[in-house]
């Protein structure tokens, strides 16, 4: 027969490549990868899912707006009249008409005394609100009603000034004061009101433009 057996020193291979055997087994095993010097990069969903986040990401919360001093004037000045007319009333509620500066010293009206006493002690009563709100200042809408209340007490001076006479110039200064006061108080109160929200708003627009480049950059 003409075909011949392969001699041990001519191993060819199994597949029929015609390459050693050695040969063969070397170009069927993986050669070793040669190692990167670059830093192994990042597959793609993360680095897309870190993209997303940086251009997800909201921007900062704008700083609490900080009011200016004009209220701590106005509540100093509420704080004052506070006292001034709780001081007031205690002094007529302690000396009761003999108190007054054209009180006699001669015979006391107990009805009279008993509805001046009564009333002194309401003036302390309003004092005091004034302090309370100048204080706790969450309850500034009370302030409202206390000045309306020390603006109906100026009328009942006018009305006394109408029907019995003219007072003693001291209750004529208290009538001016009591008519002309609280209404100023609460204009100015209106006025700082409306500036500073005015201020928040500006400062809150400013705060805004000031970000929206980043978020408009971020969105495409």
């Amino acid at each position: 027969m003409s075909n011949t057996a392969p001699t041990p020193g001519d191993r060819s291979n199994p597949a029929g490549t015609g390459l050693p055997e050695s040969q063969g087994r070397d170009a069927q095993a993986p050669s070793p990868q040669a190692p990167s010097s670059q830093a192994p990069r990042t597959q793609p969903g993360k680095q897309s899912a870190r993209k997303q986040g940086r251009n997800t990401r909201q921007p900062k919360a704008a700083k609490p707006f900080k009011s200016s001093d004009d209220w701590g004037v106005f509540r100093a000045v509420v704080i004052g009249v506070g006292i001034l007319v709780a001081g007031f009333g205690l002094y007529n509620l302690i000396t009761g008409t003999a108190g007054l500066p054209e009180g006699s010293a001669g015979e006391v009206n107990p009805t009279l005394e008993s509805q001046y006493r009564f009333f002194a002690a309401m003036m302390v009563g309003v004092g005091a609100a004034f302090v309370a709100i100048a204080v706790k200042f969450q309850w500034a809408n009370m302030l409202w009603l206390v000045c309306l209340m020390v603006f109906l007490g100026g009328i009942g001076r006018v009305l006394s000034w109408a029907f019995s006479g003219t007072p003693h110039f001291t209750f004529i200064v208290l009538m001016i004061v009591e008519l002309a006061f609280p209404p100023a108080l609460l204009v100015w109160h209106r006025f700082i009101a409306k500036t500073s929200d005015l201020r928040r708003q500006y400062t809150q627009q400013d705060t805004g433009e000031a970000g929206g480049p980043g978020i408009a950059g971020g969105s495409r």
